[in-house]
């Protein structure tokens, strides 16, 4: 049954890719939206599934409100292209909402290693993050990229999106490969793929071609439905 989703997914995938690499439009719009529904569904599975067998329900709703969060990214950034005099509104939501899904990743994660964490290091990870962020905020030329407005939002989002990554690496690592965390660990690496191709295509000159398109949005929906697989994997 878990597996319907990720079947509906990739055909609504399919479908928006279509229509958005020829322009964005209502109906890319659509495509996009129901694609995340589908991973959005694939997590609210893995949430039945824990609250019947007495799982970790406080963690599958974190992972899944971090996802739900990601769906309302999906249609503000799309919106952007849509709507293009209301272009920065929708960035700003849309990098609002991600960084708040981040939030609730990160909490996630925290909770569900517990007492078994080690604090300190924890600690260490998300300074190096925060460090990382403030570099990507200001390598905007080295990079051939221009932030214009959104340089403090890139900065505060990089840092969530680069913890969760180093987060979720160190858990795996502590808890001898999980298969959780291995997922997890997996789709947070995809998602900083998909955001570096991204950052080049909204901020960048001329990296906004059709390769640029499919790349990104094919590592992102790959992240997403890992992360919402792993959902189930947290027994």
């Amino acid at each position: 049954m878990i597996l319907i989703f990720p079947v509906l997914g990739a055909v609504c995938l399919w479908c928006f890719l279509k229509n958005r690499i020829k322009k964005a439009s209502a109906q890319s719009l659509i495509w996009k939206t129901c694609a995340s529904i589908c991973f959005l569904g694939t997590a609210f599975i893995g949430l039945w599934r824990n609250s019947l067998s007495g799982g970790r329900t406080e963690f599958s709703l974190l992972i899944t409100a971090g996802l739900f969060f990601g769906l309302l990214g999906d249609v503000w950034l799309d919106l952007k292209w849509n709507c293009p005099d209301e272009n920065d509104r929708y960035t700003f939501a849309g990098f609002w909402s991600f960084a708040i899904g981040h939030i609730c990743f990160l909490t996630a994660l925290i909770r569900y290693s517990g007492a078994n964490a080690k604090t300190t290091s924890i600690i260490v990870l998300l300074m190096v993050a925060a460090v990382a962020g403030v570099v990507i905020g200001f390598s905007g030329r080295l990079l051939s990229l221009d932030y214009g407005r959104f340089k403090g939002i890139t900065m505060f989002y990089g840092a969530l999106l680069i913890g969760t990554t180093l987060v979720s690496g160190r858990l795996m690592i502590q808890s001898r490969f999980s298969p959780f965390l291995v997922l997890f660990f997996a789709g947070a690496v995809l998602f900083l793929i998909s955001d570096l191709i991204l950052s080049g295509t909204y901020f960048g000159e001329g990296k906004d071609r059709p390769v640029d398109i499919i790349s990104n949005h094919i590592f992102y929906y790959a992240a997403q439905f890992l992360i919402a697989f792993a959902v189930s994997a947290a027994v």
